[in-house]
């Protein structure tokens, strides 16, 4: 077998530094279910739930969000890094290397299993070390074979996609989408309230919630036994002998979709005599509108950025209020639950898209050189700044405009009286948002450093600032943190403006909005002309020697 164990455990380590190195992978798998067990931990209080065996509330959420770790890291990302190798011409190189298939396919299957497992490690030692959380000894056997089960099913179903797929964006959407919808019907992020019959039976069909359901009853000390069930786990297994058996179909049928590839005679020829599009220097806002329309491709095409920015806030406006008692439901005067969704996931979807993709695209650019050669030609920097800024306002309003939709046809609400002043909050604080995150990357030059310092700020705040949990008293120290940036504020004041009752303008909040703004100015004003000083003194110092 070609060096048989020793070379899959070296494949493995390898794919797991890989995946380790990747801001995202860390964030999504990794760092996401310990931040929401530790908000929720704080949100909802880690009350003692029985007096007489010391069992706390952290007892009921640890299960279900250790296992949103082991699905994002063994089914989503396992299949999106698959599916990018594959088009790239990754695994097409390392096949012509002496490693064997079977040793390329299971390094990066162990990576993905090991990191669900120390997110889900990391999870249960922070409720132990830190929440009291009681790790049952007569369970643990039962708790790891459920683990591993689930783990290499969730891969082989990964893998069967990633190569069923034709291409990288289609299985970035079909494997997020499947896993977070999955997540919310199968009681992963279920606080309170109860998922509607129909919720419920989808969710038995599939492995999901039946890995969420040992996992819970093994960590259960009011339950007995060793904690195996295996009628769940016949169905995960199940679940998973069909995933290996397509993903061997289609590698040995030789079926699997093939990356897209441009036809060499599809490019226009062009005369040699032809004459250019256009003479001389093209004015500012021709400049302008041609970024926008450039940064705008560039949001469009990422596959993982719009499913982030624009399908899962909409998903979130769908389901969640459905879970928790209905659109209709009235959560304080004049605001409904469906409602206060769609305000929040709106300002949400315009924080990733401004806040993160963005910027994170303008890093990638620098990274390559683009900006640098873009200096030499007559695009000013602030026109291509201005252009990438109002590309991602135009994301946002258009992801505003499909939630806005979504609640109408799903919750009927009123049409809110002071909705012009929501619409202008909303236009001040996306553009606020991709402000602060140009400063972002201003700072910090890589792409993916970028998208770890962003994504990994707006993340926690998110839960600290009335976007994904409603009506909740924070700790003194996290209403202070969340008041200090602009994400709750643009929130709050969204909020208020769709309420049926008119309130007055939010000025404390618009004040507050309109600072981060002006600094993150100064900040980008100041960084990217003494970067363009850095970069113009030795071409300087070239020409004056050339001319000595």
């Amino acid at each position: 077998m070609n060096g048989g164990l020793p070379v899959l455990v070296r494949q493995v380590r390898h794919e797991l530094i890989a995946l380790l190195r990747t801001p995202l992978t860390m964030i999504l798998s990794v760092a996401f279910p310990l931040l929401f067990f530790v908000l929720l931990a704080a949100l909802i209080g880690n009350a003692v739930v029985d007096e007489r065996t010391g069992v706390r509330l952290v007892q009921f959420l640890a299960p279900a969000l250790a296992s949103f770790g082991v699905i994002m890291a063994t089914f989503s990302f396992l299949a999106s890094g698959l599916a990018e190798a594959r088009a790239t011409g990754v695994l097409k190189r390392q096949s012509g290397t002496p490693l064997p298939r079977w040793a390329l396919i299971g390094g990066r299957i162990g990576a993905a299993v090991l990191l669900g497992l120390i997110a889900v490690a990391l999870v249960l030692g922070v409720g132990a070390a830190l929440y009291e959380l009681q790790i049952l000894g007569r369970s643990i056997v039962a708790l790891v074979v459920t683990l591993l089960v689930s783990s290499f099913s969730f891969a082989a179903l990964g893998i069967a996609l990633a190569l069923l797929l034709p291409t990288v964006p289609m299985v970035v959407a079909v494997t997020n989408g499947i896993a977070i919808v999955l997540s919310f019907i199968s009681g992963v992020f279920m606080v309170s309230g109860e998922t509607p019959e129909w919720m419920n039976t989808i969710a038995w069909i599939f492995p999901l919630k039946h890995m969420v359901t040992v996992f819970s009853d093994a960590l259960n000390p009011y339950l007995t036994g060793s904690g195996f069930q295996w009628d769940h786990l016949a169905v995960i297994a199940l679940w998973g002998v069909a995933g290996a058996l397509m993903a061997l179909w289609a590698l040995r049928g030789g079926r699997e979709a093939r990356p897209a590839v441009e036809r060499a005679g599809g490019a226009r020829v062009v005369p040699a005599d032809a004459s250019p599009l256009r003479a001389g220097r093209p004015s500012l806002w021709t400049l302008f509108t041609g970024q926008v329309a450039h940064a705008q491709a560039i949001l469009w095409r990422d596959a993982s950025s719009v499913f982030f920015a624009v399908v899962f806030p909409l998903l979130l406006v769908a389901i969640i209020p459905t879970v928790n008692g209905g659109g209709d439901l009235e959560i304080r005067e004049g605001l409904l639950l469906g409602t206060f969704f769609a305000a929040t996931m709106a300002i949400y979807g315009s924080a990733v898209t401004s806040f993160v993709n963005m910027p994170q695209g303008l890093a990638e650019d620098r990274e390559r050189g683009v900006l640098k050669r873009t200096r030499a030609t007559p695009l000013p920097t602030g026109v291509m700044l201005a252009g990438r800024v109002v590309a991602a306002l135009v994301v946002s309003l258009l992801t505003l405009v499909a939630i806005a939709l979504l609640a109408v046809a799903m919750y009927s609400p009123p049409v809110p009286p002071g909705w012009p002043v929501g619409l202008l909050v909303f236009v001040l604080s996306a553009t606020t948002f991709a402000l602060v995150g140009l400063a972002v990357a201003s700072l910090v030059h890589s792409g993916q450093a970028v998208l770890g310092a962003t994504l990994g700020t707006l993340l926690p705040l998110c839960f600290i600032s009335d976007i994904f949990v409603a009506g909740v008293d924070l700790p003194d120290v996290l209403d202070t943190i969340g008041w200090i940036f602009p994400l709750r504020h643009a929130a709050r004041a969204m909020t208020d403006s769709v309420t049926a009752v008119a309130g007055p303008f939010p000025w404390s909040h618009v004040a507050v909005i309109l600072a981060w703004a002006a600094v993150s100015v100064v900040v980008i004003a100041t960084r990217f002309r003494s970067e363009a000083v850095k970069e113009g003194r030795p071409a300087r110092a070239r020409v004056s020697a050339a001319r000595g």
